[in-house]
C-alpha cells in the first residue's frame, strides 16, 4: 500500500475589496452584504494554507523542496497583494469577490503555478472568525 503525503505551507497577503453584486439593485446588495458594500470596499490581512500531496523524492525525502514550493505561492500572492481585488484584478471585475471566489481563483492560479496533480487543498482565512476551504477529497 502506497502511503499519501501531504506538506503545507502558511503565507499571508492583504488586499482590498467590495462585495456587490451586479445582479442585485443597491438595496439588495446593502441588505445581504452591508458594511462589505462600502463604495470605497474594505481590506483584509488574508492567511492562505496551501497543501499539497505525492511522494517523497528517493534523494531528498521532500515531496517538493520548500524553497520552489513557496517561490509558486509567493508569485501568485504578489498579484493579489497590497491590491483592490474589484478595481485592479481582472478576474474580480467578473466574479464577486466574495471569500468563495477569491479561494476559487487562487485554486486555479497555484494549479498552473505547481507541478501537475501536486494542489491538494487550500484553506483561506479571511478573519480570525471565517475561512472558505477548496480542494479535492473535501
Amino acid at each position: 500500500m502506497k502511503l499519501k503525503y501531504y506538506l503545507t505551507r502558511i503565507h499571508d497577503f492583504s488586499a482590498a475589496h467590495r462585495l456587490d453584486s451586479p445582479a442585485l439593485d443597491a438595496e439588495s446588495n446593502r441588505e445581504i452584504y452591508d458594511k462589505c458594500n462600502n463604495d470605497n470596499g474594505h481590506g483584509h490581512d488574508y492567511k492562505l494554507e496551501v497543501t499539497i500531496s505525492g511522494q517523497p523524492d528517493e534523494k531528498s525525502g521532500l515531496i517538493w523542496p520548500r524553497a520552489e514550493f513557496d517561490r509558486a505561492i509567493n508569485a501568485v500572492l504578489q498579484e493579489l497583494d497590497y491590491r483592490h481585488l474589484n478595481r485592479e484584478i481582472e478576474y474580480f471585475k467578473k466574479h464577486i469577490s466574495t471569500g468563495e471566489e477569491i479561494i476559487c481563483y487562487l485554486w486555479q492560479r497555484l494549479a498552473q503555478a505547481l507541478p501537475e496533480g501536486m494542489l491538494y487543498h487550500l484553506k483561506l482565512w479571511e478573519t480570525n472568525n471565517n475561512y472558505f476551504e477548496f480542494g479535492r477529497d473535501l
